[in-house]
């Protein structure tokens, strides 16, 4: 068999069964529990046999609140198939069985696209359900979440489960009573968002979370690798913002090479001794290194990075007068999300829009941190098994690979690689031509908006029909990818993780005529065109696998160049060009290979990041768990007597007589209110200080020191004295303060809490952190 022949499936294979041949970490052997599924489909014809109410009191009866052993959980199976086929018509096959099996006891599963992940997703909640266990299926946004609570509802009725779904628009009664159901089904980031927000009450029947028991996370290696150090932050109200458009406008008028430099990967910009000086004439000041004057110099690097480094169409939109920032890993706008550091105001006044209000941080908490938090962790996705070493390096979950329950026939030919992007475009369009003129379906993955509508533009004027997919109709997505397996479709998309829509042969008409389907079949089924390699092999696989969905015929390929920007970022250094064809075409294996190194090299990059990243916020989340352990310790306080550790000598004796004239419940609201407000303040300023401290650890190259280690002493030396600067605040305020018979009136003492408080999550920037950045710059000295 050629290489170009080679199916998906032999791949997916004979990859599976290497690494479990070496044993290579994060890799689990799914057919160890094979014996479940065959003990199941022996119960068939006796679960089948039931009428309705014998199958729900057979469904009922699995619910004994213990984990489910080997012969629960094959019978578990067995009642749930049963039920699946009644309530959806849908029959789960052996393999879907596996995947239940093994999520059940602990391992992620890679299931190909259109394999029925989601239907697993409601099995393993069901089982987990019956367990005894309180359970959140964790998605990417609030279309998925709403529409699977609302799928499996009806299947989870007969087990007794009960379930709801999660989403931005519910108030907090409403969310407060959906997380009491048995199965929630929530986006990540807004169980982040309200664990953020109970953190911050005084009240503790205020608290909307009941609590985090099992999460089954769909895309599980997107949401545990691409999103995990994204962090979420709750804000409280700072005022107004002080810019400079006129900085804005100078700095975009500046030259690159002659004022700046930026570096070949294109992650950090810096001024030149001209652009100093002109910055210098511009604003008026004689050395802008001066202490006085570090506001304006960070102001202009900010200037730069957002006129230089941040791009309009691929970083962000700008719709109705907002800056919308793109996901990277989604290629789709992200509500609530902001970059960090100044750079959402830049990137504002660079594009003349309203400056959004300044907050300031009261709380926040990574990806990672959230999940970590659930005592048991599972999930599926269509590419986690590239991901297996880092599952296991940072999560320590196995990653095992169900086979398709029909054989994957789809073709994935090697990559057609061009000497530029020139010679690349015109092979494509030529190559898109040919095959929509058989009316074999398209789908055209790119990596960003602007390369979307670039060639939308070309395909408009080559007079091909089509229909774009990317950020700015991210709201029509189930309609689009619903119709881009009709005979002659052409469907444009920035990104296709997460999705959550399969495409079917034939379009949604096939639903009541099938030949429809047939007559795409016969065409070859959904052709797959990728334009450039992602950064990560794992979006590569997810934009394939959106071909050859339960046996379907399909094809893929990826036209590449040398002029990619995964390749000049990350692999600029090439082997010298030996084979080329007339039309620019690069035959030598040697290259190919060569794209292939750089995108393994920006999976490399990647890692590294994950690993500093946790490390710098180990720290912060083991000190966030004392503070969180000393608000629950003031919480339950039963009087202020119970808070003598956290009282003054002169708070205690003034809440002594606030005792004997407002008697003792006041005395406890007065004492409790008022260390649940400092203790909040002192821990918004410790955050904003160790950011200071992270924004300068860098300088600590020059000593030699690790920056790292020296980070986490500052962050120790700087906890120490948190407890008794909350102590002492709260004294200070018991002592001067009017107590009153309800507790405290914090507010007429002048301590006020923020006047509202939002979310949002702090986008990665397009840029490298100070560190990086800082130290590139000494080698290059």
């Amino acid at each position: 068999m050629s290489s170009t022949g080679m199916t998906a499936a032999w791949r997916g294979w004979l990859s599976s069964s290497v690494a479990r041949f070496r044993n290579e970490p994060g890799t689990a052997n799914l057919t160890r529990l094979q014996p479940l599924v065959t003990a199941a489909n022996e119960r068939r014809d006796e679960t089948a046999a039931l009428d309705d109410d014998e199958l729900r009191a057979a469904a009922t009866a699995l619910r004994t609140g213990a984990e489910l052993d080997d012969e629960a959980l094959a019978e578990f199976c067995a009642v749930a198939r049963e039920i699946g086929r009644r309530v959806w018509d849908l029959d789960a096959f052996d393999p879907q069985l596996l995947a239940v099996v093994n999520m059940v006891r602990g391992h992620v599963v890679d299931m190909a696209t259109g394999e029925g992940k989601t239907l697993v997703g409601v099995l393993v909640a069901a089982a987990y359900g019956c367990a005894g266990r309180r359970v959140h299926v964790l998605s990417v946004n609030d279309y998925l979440a709403r529409r699977d609570a609302r799928w499996s509802a009806e299947f989870l009725d007969w087990f007794g489960l009960t379930v709801s779904g999660v989403t931005s628009e519910l108030t907090d009664d409403e969310r407060r009573a959906a997380y009491l159901s048995d199965v929630v089904y929530a986006p990540v980031h807004e169980v982040g968002f309200d664990l953020l927000r109970d953190r911050q009450r005084t009240v503790p029947d205020e608290r909307v979370l009941d609590q985090r028991d099992v999460a089954i996370i769909d895309e599980i290696d997107a949401v545990l690798l691409d999103e995990a150090l994204v962090p979420l932050v709750l804000a409280g109200d700072a005022g107004t913002i002080d810019v400079s458009r006129s900085l804005a406008r100078h700095v975009r008028h500046l030259r690159v090479h002659r004022h700046y430099e930026v570096d070949d990967d294109r992650r950090n910009a810096s001024f030149t001794d001209a652009g100093i000086r002109s910055i210098e004439e511009h604003l008026g000041v004689d050395n802008l290194f001066q202490p006085e004057h570090v506001a304006l110099l960070t102001a202009a690097n900010l200037a730069l990075h957002a006129a230089v480094l941040v791009e309009r169409d691929v970083d962000y939109l700008v719709r109705d007068g907002r800056v919308e920032i793109i996901s990277a890993s989604r290629g789709r706008t992200v509500d609530r999300q902001r970059w960090p550091d100044g750079l959402q105001t830049a990137v504002e006044v660079k594009e003349d829009l309203d400056v959004s209000p300044a907050g300031e941080v009261r709380d926040q908490i990574l990806i990672r941190a959230l999940v970590t938090g659930y005592p048991t962790v599972t999930g599926m996705s269509g590419s986690a098994r590239e991901a297996a070493g880092q599952m296991a390096e940072f999560y320590d979950l196995r990653i095992g690979v169900v086979p398709p329950a029909t054989p994957l026939i789809r073709v994935d030919e090697d990559d057609r690689l061009y000497a530029d992007a020139e010679y690349r475009d015109e092979a494509l369009l030529e190559f898109l031509t040919e095959v929509h003129g058989t009316g074999q379906p398209l789908l055209i993955g790119t990596r960003d908006v602007a390369t979307s509508e670039a060639w939308s533009t070309r395909l408009d004027a080559a007079g091909i029909d089509h229909v774009v997919l990317n950020a700015r109709n991210d709201d029509e997505e189930a309609e689009i990818i619903a119709e881009a397996g009709r005979r002659g479709a052409v469907t444009l998309s920035t990104q296709m993780a997460g999705r959550g829509v399969d495409i079917r042969l034939g379009g949604t008409a096939a639903d009541t005529q099938p030949e429809l389907a047939d007559e795409v079949r016969e065409l070859g089924g959904l052709c797959v065109v990728g334009i450039g390699r992602y950064d990560s092999a794992r979006l590569d696989r997810q934009l394939r696998g959106r071909s050859g969905r339960q046996g379907d015929p399909g094809r893929s390929v990826f036209f590449t160049s040398l002029e990619d920007e995964v390749v000049l970022e990350h692999a600029p250094d090439r082997p010298a060009l030996r084979k080329l064809n007339a039309d620019g075409r690069i035959l030598d294996r040697a290259l190919l290979r060569h794209v292939e190194h750089a995108q393994r090299v920006a999976a490399g990059k990647l890692d590294q990041i994950h690993r500093k990243t946790v490390r710098y916020n180990e720290i912060v989340e083991n000190q966030r768990a004392a503070t969180l352990a000393w608000r629950a310790e003031i919480l339950a306080a039963e009087d202020h007597y119970d808070l003598a550790e956290w009282l003054t000598p002169d708070a205690r004796t003034r809440l002594d007589k606030q005792e004997a004239e407002d008697g003792i419940d006041a005395a406890r609201a007065a004492a409790v209110a008022t260390l649940l407000f400092h203790l909040d303040e002192a821990w918004a300023e410790h955050l904003a200080s160790l950011a200071s401290a992270r924004e300068g650890i860098h300088l600590r190259i020059l000593a030699r020191e690790t920056p790292v280690d020296e980070f986490n002493a500052v962050a120790v030396d700087a906890f120490r004295a948190l407890r008794r600067h909350i102590r002492d605040a709260a004294g200070e305020t018991l002592t001067t303060a009017e107590l009153t018979p309800d507790g405290i009136d914090l507010a007429d003492a002048g301590l006020r809490r923020p006047t509202s408080t939002w979310t949002y999550l702090v986008a990665d920037t397009p840029f490298q952190n100070a560190e990086d950045g800082f130290f590139s710059a000494l080698v290059r000295r």
